[in-house]
């Protein structure tokens, strides 16, 4: 029996700009991002219309770390990615920080009992 792999999903979503192709049929650029428990980039994936956008950017952020590089993560994002969806990505990217914030994997956020965990009978639960 293989375990589950220690990694977590976040996912950040924001609006496009009118002169994106796409922006008609979405409205939104969707960001997900799967994370190892040190912070790591493990995998990456977008909503963005076009294949060679979508991998440019995980090539962009997989192998960088959440929880330290933040800065330097979003400085690349708007200095080699150069399309029309660059601000949506921004921002999709900080709701995913935001999340990150808010989860396991920094130490004392309300993320709530791992699975299997016994709880507490304080009667209250986390809901994500």
């Amino acid at each position: 029996m293989t375990s589950a792999p220690a990694t977590f999903l976040f996912s950040g979503y924001a609006r496009l700009p009118q002169d994106v192709s796409h922006q008609a049929m979405y409205k939104r650029v969707g960001v997900v991002l799967e994370i190892d428990e040190a912070g790591v980039v493990v995998a990456c994936s977008t909503t963005l219309m076009m294949a060679s956008a979508d991998v440019f950017f995980q090539r962009l952020l997989v192998g960088r770390n959440v929880l330290t590089e933040r800065r330097a993560i979003e400085a690349l994002v708007r200095y080699r990615y150069r399309g029309h969806s660059q601000g949506a990505l921004v921002s999709a990217l900080h709701k995913i920080f935001e999340a990150v914030d808010l989860s396991p994997l920094v130490p004392g956020a309300p993320a709530g009992p791992a699975p299997g965990a016994t709880a507490s009978s304080g009667g209250s639960e986390a809901h994500g």
